[in-house]
């Protein structure tokens, strides 16, 4: 397979100087071709945290999903190889007020085999108290956010988890899904924080598990003040993000969140040991909120979500949570990859993109942000160590356009590694049990210049990692 890769890209940054030499062809059959040289512009993230997705367990019960069921979810999470799952968390469904706990309620254990699954897979668990002040979360006993009580159960379901069921897979603690409108007042959800942080602290959790803030959406001024105040505190930053194709297709998504990053790398002096996380990310245009998108079984949903995701990479983003992975987390929602059990548990079209990403572009590698010479597609690249010096590479390219995009590329002292390449476009077809299967794999020798081309409006996904 060396020579011609047809629908694949792939590209490389080892640390000197790498020139990639991109051929962007302006039909199938081109007279003439434009070329373009583009080289490494800088290490957009040194320790990624993964393309992962929303995975709550608050309406399992209702949807009825037995064990036979969640083994098939669990076979889904596994091929992904799921690096992340941002997960709720109620106090409510353990604490019913006045020092009362109860480890064993019907919502605890549903929780709990989402938890295992996540411990025995690897999977990195951001855990989410969505709070106490709505209706629907309300807790006997406890006032409001910035209650000390509040805090203190808290502190105790975290404490049972971690050492008692020794769930070492919950990495980060966030307080309250999108305080902004669920608290709306910034003073009282920061004295909330500071209350947790302390327990967590009394109880020496604080050496195990990261509070990860603010989890603001459309309120860009939280983000800020938690720079401004909170840095002490907080070990890792967060937003949430549904936006318009009229952003993401031009490519103006990435300058967005890089703009967030760098306030606070210029506010907090350690941030540069503080991942950024897109804790929500999905398409916004047609969005019936909160329960889905009207273009959720679409192909063009997984070709947004690619190129989000990509520009979220190239941003610094250390992980990108979808919003979500499937239907049966909460009743009434058709946001996920797949359908609920009542309507068969069916893949959807995007499940094939995100899967992808999530798989080729692992926990702890590097994300390269290559220079982008047009506004009509995105380029992403990763390597990771395989070992014994060996390092295995990952792209991702997304081309928006309406033109074939072809690119070359040279790998200076890779060697021969086998190659497999995916293509997600709105002609291809997935491959058993609906996972996407390779177009071209085989063996390359990365020394000799490969030529790739990409269809328009498609995602290509290449990698040398062995699974």
């Amino acid at each position: 397979m060396e020579g011609k890769l047809r629908y694949a890209a792939w590209g490389v940054g080892f640390a000197g100087v790498l020139a990639l030499v991109v051929l962007v062809k302006l039909s199938s059959k081109p007279s003439k071709t434009e070329v373009a040289s583009i080289g490494f512009e800088s290490v957009a993230c040194e320790d990624f945290l993964g393309f992962g997705a929303e995975w709550d367990s608050r309406a399992y019960n209702e949807h009825g999903v037995t064990e036979e069921d969640f083994e098939l979810i669990a076979d889904r999470i596994r091929w992904m190889r799921l690096p992340l799952v941002r997960t709720m968390m109620q106090t409510r469904w353990c604490y019913s007020g006045e020092g009362k706990f109860d480890w064993e309620t019907r919502d605890m254990q549903s929780l709990y085999r989402q938890l295992d699954l996540c411990q025995r897979e690897n999977v990195t668990v951001l855990l989410t108290d969505w709070g106490c002040e709505p209706e629907w979360l309300r807790i006997p006993g406890i006032k409001d956010v910035a209650d000390p009580k509040y805090a203190e159960a808290i502190g105790t379901y975290m404490d049972y988890l971690i050492n008692q069921r020794r769930y070492t897979c919950i990495k980060y603690f966030i307080l309250v899904n999108e305080p902004n409108y669920e608290v709306r007042s910034w003073d009282r959800w920061r004295k909330g924080l500071e209350n947790v942080a302390g327990a967590l602290a009394a109880r020496g959790l604080d050496e195990r598990v990261t509070l990860m803030g603010p989890d603001h959406s459309n309120a860009d001024e939280w983000l800020q003040q938690a720079a401004d105040q909170l840095s002490d505190i907080l070990g890792a930053y967060d937003i949430h993000r549904y936006e318009g194709d009229d952003v993401v297709r031009p490519g103006l998504l990435e300058a967005y969140f890089r703009r967030q990053w760098e306030y606070v790398r210029a506010k907090d002096p350690e941030s540069d040991r503080k991942p950024f996380v897109i804790g929500e990310a999905g398409l916004n245009d047609d969005a019936d909120h909160p329960y889905g998108n009207r273009r959720i079984d679409s192909f063009e949903y997984g070709l947004f979500m690619a190129d989000y995701a990509v520009q979220a990479a190239r941003s610094g983003a250390a992980a990108v949570s979808a919003w979500m992975l499937d239907d049966n987390s909460h009743p009434g929602f058709y946001w996920g990859m797949w359908t609920n059990k009542s309507k068969g548990l069916k893949l959807r079209p995007w499940f094939s993109a995100w899967s992808l990403l999530s798989k080729y572009f692992p926990k702890g590698c590097t994300i390269h942000r290559m220079d982008q010479p047009s506004s009509d597609w995105r380029l992403l690249v990763a390597d990771a160590s395989l070992g014994s010096g060996r390092r295995g590479w990952s792209i991702c390219l997304v081309n928006r356009g309406r033109k074939l995009v072809e690119i070359k590329i040279k790998f200076p002292g890779g060697g021969k590694q086998m190659l497999k390449g995916f293509v997600y476009s709105c002609d291809s077809a997935s491959g058993v049990d609906g996972y996407p299967s390779p177009t071209c794999p085989g063996e390359v020798d990365l020394d000799q210049e490969l030529s790739i081309e990409c269809p328009p409006e498609a995602v290509v996904v290449e990698s040398t990692l062995p699974y």
